[in-house]
């Protein structure tokens, strides 16, 4: 008797697995995990060693800029239209001296909130937004936490999932522009025996997802070891170690190659580590978060969380994990406010030089996935149009209004996206602590109601 059981007990739980599944994105631990153990820098040689590659130009060594314009020119495989000229976007000082939003667009965004959490599926909703001449806004509505009825505020701290790519990214790309590392280095430079092809994956190839490496994080197996131990410390080989149990899934770099994998990330973090003999966390602290001043984002479970916290859920349950099983791929915890203004030091040219951001803008087909039919993915960042309809008289929007730079995510019971329209100059970034559904739903809201207070 205890055998069926004990099955069906296991079958629940894989089912429960499953349904966290859901989408892509980040959770927050309850307990602390030990700091991460950085693997020796030396290796053993092999018996056929990797031939050194060919270094990919880089930007020179001067300082990193610290201009806000948008770079004109991108290394795209779709160029962007050059009819418009994306506005300069201002600095977080000089943003604090503009004027308000207007108060009839602010009550617009905030009724867009409320109706987002009105039937209470989804329990809170949080967005901020930044338009070009008027101060940021930020708004909030519905519940922090369904069980104990928190409401939810602009400050809350949320998990924002994938969108933690980018950070990884960034890190990447100015250890490149550095010259610590190549783009075109094989994964073999640093880990000759961690995955399968290991000689022939660059790092280029993990920025954009055309390695060929199995996603161990849309696993439904490893999902359940996960939340079935929540308070576990996964080391990142474990995580990488589990994905290359399926070899190779395309040939890297390969034609049609592209596909989202968050194990690509997990070795972006761990090459990091390599490279700089530092721990991930200490590299994105001190290139992004302080200097961009970022004190409401955070790197689970190696910093504490300060200030209130969301609950996940995914349709009615709460969520949790430790936040070492999506270590370089969705790790973060921030409010919205602080991802948009990560979003516009990225494409202001404050975190990278503009040949950089060139670079990080060629652009591989997303193959239409998560539900995006025109998704398009560069070194670490999405770029789509969004179904944004027709402008104020009635005309269609050009696919450069409706055109739009950065990253969704959702994981462990939250829902993200970052979004950064060249065209308009608009950013906007929001949070939902519901799994089960699309951020682009309040996404496009949004972004049409500040569309049409322009006009567009």
């Amino acid at each position: 008797m205890q055998g069926p059981l004990l099955r069906r007990q296991h079958l629940r739980l894989l089912v429960a697995a499953l349904l966290l599944l859901w989408g892509a994105g980040c959770a927050a631990p309850q307990v602390a995990a030990p700091p991460p153990t950085l693997p020796p820098t030396t290796q053993a040689p092999s018996a056929t060693p990797t031939p050194a590659p060919s270094p990919s130009p880089r930007p020179s060594a001067t300082p990193r800029p610290s201009a806000t314009a948008l770079p004109s020119a991108t290394a795209t495989s779709t160029p962007e239209p050059t009819a418009t000229v994306a506005p300069p976007l201002a600095t977080a000082t000089a943003q604090a001296a503009l004027p308000p939003l207007d108060e009839a667009l602010a009550a617009e965004l905030q009724r867009l909130l409320d109706q987002t959490v009105a039937d209470s599926y989804i329990p809170g909703a949080t967005l901020s937004v930044s338009l070009p001449g008027y101060r940021p806004w930020s708004g909030s509505s519905g519940l922090a936490d369904r069980v104990t009825g928190l409401p939810l505020d602009a400050a809350t701290r949320m998990r924002i999932a994938s969108i933690s790519k980018i950070y990884t990214a960034v890190v990447v790309l100015q250890l490149w522009e550095e010259g610590l590392l190549d783009l075109d280095a094989p994964v073999a430079t640093w880990f000759p025996a961690l995955v399968p092809g290991a000689e022939r994956i660059s790092v280029r190839q993990l920025l954009n997802h055309t390695s060929g490496l199995y996603d161990y994080l849309e696993d439904g197996r490893f999902a359940g070891q996960a939340y079935g131990a929540p308070e576990r410390y996964w080391a990142p080989d474990e995580l990488v170690a589990y994905a290359a149990r399926f070899g190779l899934l395309a040939e890297p770099g390969a034609w049609g190659s592209f596909d989202y994998s968050s194990t690509n990330y997990v070795l972006l973090g761990m090459i990091v580590e390599q490279v700089t003999g530092k721990p991930l966390v200490q590299e994105i602290r001190q290139r992004i978060i302080e200097p961009l001043a970022l004190d409401s984002t955070y790197f689970p479970p190696f910093e504490e969380i300060t200030g209130l916290r969301a609950t996940g859920h995914l349709r009615e349950a709460a969520t949790d994990v430790n936040m070492s099983f999506v270590f370089g791929t969705a790790q973060l915890v921030a409010t919205p406010d602080d991802v948009r203004r990560f979003g516009e030091a990225l494409v202001g040219g404050q975190l990278l030089k503009p040949e950089t951001l060139a670079v990080m803008y060629s652009f591989e087909h997303g193959k239409g996935q998560y539900n995006m039919p025109s998704l398009e993915y560069g070194l670490g960042i999405m770029r789509t149009t969004l179904p944004l309809g027709t402008a104020p008289d009635g005309t269609p929007r050009s696919e450069g209004t409706q055109r739009v730079l950065g990253h969704i995510g959702g994981f462990g019971g939250f829902r993200s996206a970052l979004w950064h329209a060249p065209e308009s100059g608009i950013t906007l970034a929001l949070g939902v602590n519901q799994g089960a559904t699309d951020p682009n739903l309040l996404a496009i809201r949004a972004l049409d109601t500040l569309l049409r207070y322009q006009g567009r």
